[in-house]
């Protein structure tokens, strides 16, 4: 019993060096893009960006949408300005939801191409870096998914949210802490004696 005790405290001890070592903005966010409206015509977009800002690197902004009456357009300030997708970054028009992860500071710009637009259905966001980095990247790459079963593009949060909700930090954050790999060897070592 006491080494079951002593296991226990080992690992709660290991967990809380780990969690007090993550840095505040290292928990992504998900955003249901038009809240309970999601992405269609007479929604305010510029009042929901208001209402739900600031955005982070690594948030999720995730569009739910009727297929075939709309569709996801990733342009640039231009296309933004302009409702047009000619040099579109990236287009996105199967299934309901399409999953897009902010993965640089900077900003980003979407617009519905089937005439929408024009009344207003496009979206400006400002991605900003954690407050924790002192480094910002200047990459164009970002990572989007679908709820299409044949995409291999990356999953989407597991959880949809109509506001800002908190997901779990990826594995590979807490190996790049160094306390927390000093935290997980301690606890390894310990569990090593224990046992």
């Amino acid at each position: 019993m006491a080494a079951t005790s002593r296991l226990a405290l080992a690992l709660l001890l290991a967990a809380l060096v780990a969690a007090w070592q993550l840095p505040a903005a290292a928990v992504a966010a998900n955003y249901t893009v038009g809240d309970e409206k999601g992405w269609n015509p007479d929604v305010d977009y510029t009042a929901w960006v208001k209402k739900h800002k600031p955005f982070y690197k690594g948030d999720w902004l995730i569009f739910e949408y009727q297929n075939g009456r709309s569709d996801v357009v990733q342009v640039d300030e231009v296309g933004y300005d302009n409702c047009d997708k000619a040099n579109a970054l990236s287009s996105y028009s199967k299934g309901h939801t399409y999953a897009f992860q902010l993965k640089d500071a900077k900003d980003y710009y979407f617009i519905c191409s089937y005439g929408y637009c024009y009344n207003g259905m496009k979206l400006h966001v400002t991605a900003k870096s954690s407050s924790s980095s002192s480094s910002s990247s200047s990459g164009s790459d970002s990572s989007s998914s679908s709820s299409d079963d044949d995409s291999s593009s990356p999953s989407p949060p597991a959880k949809k949210s109509k506001a800002k909700t908190s997901a779990a930090p990826p594995p590979s954050l807490l190996a790049a802490t160094p306390m927390a790999a000093a935290a997980a060897a301690a606890a390894a070592l310990l569990l090593n004696r224990m046992l």
